[in-house]
């Protein structure tokens, strides 16, 4: 049986956390103690603050903060109960962001200790945004322990996508927050200038795991059609492990809709990612146009 690494590189709202709870079900897959590991990401930051630039996301002083603060309270490595589910890590999520041979290690270990587990793995939608060099690190650090690295891009309608963000964004709001929030001004402006635009530039992920990967290394996946039973047999034959069926009866993190999108806004968006649109066409042709809105406004 083969030693495999189950990468997972997004996208956001693209349905990782339904796929990685489908895997981790199963006993001959161990995700270990989270599912979004989130060390390379950080990693980049900390090369873009080296250089004097501003790290578009900020993780890792964000868990060195973390981890500081605790350390103020008094309540580094104490157990909190309810909170050290949560908190008992953070010194190990620490070590692999300071040296990511103890992450490559950590994972050789989980495979290691138990003869039953064909597969582990971390699933962190962030990781779309990394450039080639750093899914090489990752890809040597993983081969030199006998890996296979099996990686998952996930992608969604990239105006849907977003949608989905807003929603969820409003759905854990407080009451007096919701009352304020309009869901298409965020979305309109987290599309037109921000970060979250990139998540959905999905070309870009894709020219830069390619550089790395082979293509037979890489599965490419819609959400719209994510959970429909042929994906079972395409995904299990893609991992080559034992796996049981998976369980579309429920959508995790699903955002139901109030309304729709209004057809100005819609179309604006669309052209913004017309680019994506005709890049995830020439590669996918039908799969993509039948699945995506966003051709239809085209």
């Amino acid at each position: 049986m083969t030693k495999t690494f189950i990468l997972g590189v997004g996208a956001q709202k693209g349905g990782t956390t339904w796929l990685h709870r489908q895997l981790n079900s199963n006993t001959n897959v161990d995700f270990g103690f989270r599912k979004e590991y989130h060390v390379f990401d950080a990693i980049e930051d900390y090369e873009e603050l080296k250089i004097g630039k501003n790290p578009k996301n900020g993780f890792r002083e964000k868990r060195i903060n973390k981890i500081l603060n605790a350390n103020k309270r008094g309540t580094l490595g104490r157990n909190l109960g309810i909170g050290r589910k949560r908190s008992n890590n953070t010194a190990l999520e620490l070590a692999f962001i300071d040296n990511v041979d103890h992450y490559f290690d950590y994972f050789d270990y989980l495979y290691l200790k138990n003869p039953e587990v064909d597969a582990v793995g971390d699933i962190t939608p962030n990781y779309a945004l990394l450039q080639s060099k750093t899914y090489q690190l990752i890809r040597q650090g993983l081969e030199q322990r006998g890996f296979n690295v099996k990686v998952f891009f996930l992608m969604r309608d990239p105006v849907e996508r977003v949608w989905s963000l807003a929603r969820m964004k409003e759905r854990n709001m407080n009451d007096d927050k919701k009352s304020q929030f309009n869901e298409f001004k965020f979305v309109e402006k987290a599309t037109l200038n921000g970060f979250t635009s990139y998540k959905s530039q999905y070309e870009k992920t894709i020219k830069q795991l390619e550089q790395v990967f082979d293509k037979t290394q890489i599965h490419y996946g819609f959400y719209e059609n994510l959970f429909e039973p042929d994906n079972y047999h395409q995904i299990k034959m893609f991992l080559d492990i034992p796996l049981k069926p998976f369980d579309s009866s429920q959508v995790f993190n699903a955002s139901p809709k109030s309304s729709s999108l209004p057809a100005e806004l819609n179309q604006k968006l669309v052209q913004h990612f017309k680019a994506t649109y005709n890049f995830i066409a020439d590669r996918h042709g039908d799969v993509a146009t039948k699945l995506w809105q966003g051709y239809q406004v085209l």
